[in-house]
């Protein structure tokens, strides 16, 4: 399904963030979400749930692609009436065609990754290639009244 910015309202915040591909680096990450959102209060109930998504997807970004030493890309905006994280990676890329992902086997090790993103958020998008790959991703909230 497409992720769209209301392009109309424009976005209230963006903010980017380059993470070096380490998983020791992920907690940074998280930060700086926490940061970017925690101003924004009709954001609050959804806190945890934009954070676990953009870590799944930073994660797979950097665990998928072990041999780069190339930095995850995030972009955040917050929109009048939504979030929208980008995450982009410049790895090998990989089969998207298999989205949305089944729920993966209680006792499987590994795959869980992409059904979390698509548990947790309202929209996803993914795109794949020999450049990389983009995960974009879309929660929706109720705005404050102005």
């Amino acid at each position: 399904m497409p992720v769209e910015d209301d392009a109309a309202a424009g976005p209230r915040k963006v903010s980017r963030y380059s993470l070096d591909p380490r998983v020791s680096a992920f907690p940074s990450l998280r930060e700086f979400l926490r940061v970017t959102l925690r101003p924004f209060d009709p954001i609050g109930p959804y806190l945890y749930d934009i954070i676990s998504a953009t870590h799944e997807a930073a994660k797979n970004a950097v665990v998928h692609n072990p041999d780069s030493d190339l930095s995850v890309e995030v972009v955040c905006r917050v929109m009048p009436d939504s979030v929208v994280v980008e995450v982009n990676d410049r790895g090998s890329g990989f089969d998207a065609r298999s989205l949305p992902p089944s729920r993966p086997e209680p006792e499987a090790l590994a795959g869980r990754g992409m059904f979390i993103i698509y548990s947790l958020m309202d929209e996803v998008e993914t795109r794949s290639g020999k450049a990389g790959t983009s995960v974009r991703m879309m929660k929706r909230f109720t705005p404050s009244p102005s």
